[in-house]
């Protein structure tokens, strides 16, 4: 069985949204000072590395994370290739068929110093979480920090893919994974009313007859 892992590494210093809390994983107990076991300690935002988002998150009326249906994190997906492209617009994507592959991934390449904060990166033209949902979407992915540029505040993007009916997942890391076509499992944890989560998320390659292995 072929696994790629597309979950970026949490870990103390890593790079996070700025403003928000930054992550830190330190050992409450260890062996080495004389503790029983060793026992990890993990202090961070939600949205931190590969993660989901609840429309909670950015609507006050939205489904918290522990509403959302598993099923909608677990299933065929399709790897794009949007390298170059800083608008993601419907012509760009019109030679797909979504029917059987409803869970979109966009690999941009476009966040270069995984120990950095991007500047920007590629975003959806007005009107593609539309015609998204039209194709069948229901979820996609991005290996950025969000749909929306790094200084919206109106969330526009993610307020589009909710009306679509869109679920979204940002910061994968697509850089060893060749575009098409491959089964998406990307679990959230069961935050109780979380506005988003952690994920490990995997990609398991399908073979000629669509067979997962």
């Amino acid at each position: 069985m072929k696994l790629h892992d597309i979950s970026r590494p949490i870990h103390t210093g890593m790079p996070n949204w700025p403003g928000d809390t930054a992550a830190e994983f330190n050992l409450a107990a260890s062996i080495a000072t004389g503790g029983s076991c060793n026992v990890g300690r993990l202090h961070l935002s939600v949205h931190t590395g590969s993660h989901a988002d609840a429309p909670f998150h950015y609507k006050e009326s939205g489904s918290t994370i522990d509403d959302l249906p598993l099923a909608t994190f677990v299933g065929p997906a399709r790897v794009v290739d949007i390298r170059g492209h800083a608008v993601i617009t419907a012509d760009l994507l019109a030679g797909h068929d979504f029917a059987a592959t409803p869970r979109l991934l966009f690999k941009s390449d476009s966040w270069g110093d995984p120990n950095t904060f991007p500047p920007s990166w590629p975003l959806l033209a007005t009107g593609v979480p539309a015609w998204l949902g039209e194709q069948g979407v229901i979820l996609i992915g991005l290996d950025v920090p969000s749909v929306d540029h790094r200084w919206s505040k109106d969330l526009a993007t993610h307020h589009a893919l909710d009306a679509a009916g869109i679920v979204i997942l940002e910061n994968l890391d697509l850089h060893d994974v060749a575009p098409g076509t491959y089964e998406l499992i990307a679990l959230p944890l069961r935050i109780r009313d979380g506005d988003g989560s952690p994920v490990r998320a995997v990609l398991r390659s399908i073979d000629a007859t669509g067979a997962t292995g």
